[in-house]
């Protein structure tokens, strides 16, 4: 007997990374997920999980097995969003991985004029700014799209950044920046240029960028159209970058009609907004 609800947990095992994380996720205890992979290892002829650095994480060799059951399950969550919305029922939730600012400052202005839209959709969403996965996310909105995967990714906009330093110390080497995973952007570059070495901070977000800069008083980067807010601090010549944003699902889900609903929303807020537009430099 075909055992679905086993290859289920073994998604959420990959999704999360552990049997630890996909117990939390899916509101069950680690020894049921651990029988659950005993019984698929009997049925498989070998473990679906091994053990590594960080816990009891997927066999390699389940890869194509992950691919396909996840392409199977994301095909009935389709289906299944197309026939209750159809009768007229809420649709099951669109979950949705961006950064805080994005949601501020993008997304949430533009939802008054998709009332209608998306009213029978429940959406969720993540503070997720760096991420290069799906990992248990319906849409994700990001500067690196998925680089493996069934993954449909879209550009949708672009971030305008520009480096600044505060007027009163503009010798000062301290700066703060995204993570070691950034370094390659081209604005990190010319801050580390600027400022003689690596960032002294490094958070997640643009807005903890932000933040950080103005309280701190210390070097960094911010999108263009909100270094308004920044006083007493002078741009950086010839810092201007373009960061292009893509917008990525899994591409069972194209005739999701409540994904295709959000997708539109997504695309529309950010051709709409200044803060997702470029800015050419000069």
């Amino acid at each position: 007997m075909e055992r679905w609800d086993d290859l289920h947990i073994l998604l959420a095992i990959d999704k999360y990374g552990t049997m630890a994380a996909a117990a939390r996720m899916l509101g069950t205890n680690p020894a049921t997920v651990s029988r659950r992979m005993e019984r698929l290892s009997d049925e498989l002829g070998m473990n679906p999980v091994i053990k590594t650095s960080k816990g009891w994480g997927p066999n390699p060799e389940m890869r194509a097995l992950i691919e396909v059951s996840d392409a199977f399950w994301e095909g009935v969550r389709a289906e299944k969003n197309r026939l209750r919305m159809r009768a007229g029922m809420k649709s099951s939730e669109i979950r949705i991985a961006c950064s805080p600012m994005m949601l501020r400052h993008i997304l949430t202005p533009n939802m008054k004029h998709y009332a209608t839209e998306l009213a029978n959709i429940r959406l969720i969403f993540s503070n997720r700014a760096l991420i290069t996965t799906l990992s248990g996310h319906d849409i994700i909105i990001a500067a690196v799209p998925p680089e493996s995967g069934r993954v449909v990714s879209r550009k949708i906009g672009v971030f305008a950044l520009e480096a600044y330093a505060p007027k009163e110390s503009v010798e000062s080497s301290d700066w703060v920046g995204l993570p070691s995973e950034y370094a390659d952007f081209p604005i990190m570059q010319k801050c580390e240029q600027y400022f003689g070495g690596p960032p002294r901070i490094e958070v997640d977000t643009l807005g903890q960028l932000h933040e950080v800069m103005a309280s701190a008083r210390i070097g960094g980067f911010v999108p263009v159209v909100a270094a308004q807010d920044l006083e007493e601090f002078e741009a950086i010549e010839d810092s201007y970058s373009n960061v292009d944003i893509f917008m990525s699902y899994h591409e069972s889900r194209r005739g999701d009609p409540a994904l295709t609903a959000v997708t539109k929303f997504i695309i529309e807020s950010f051709a709409k907004s200044p803060w997702g537009q470029p800015r050419e430099a000069g």
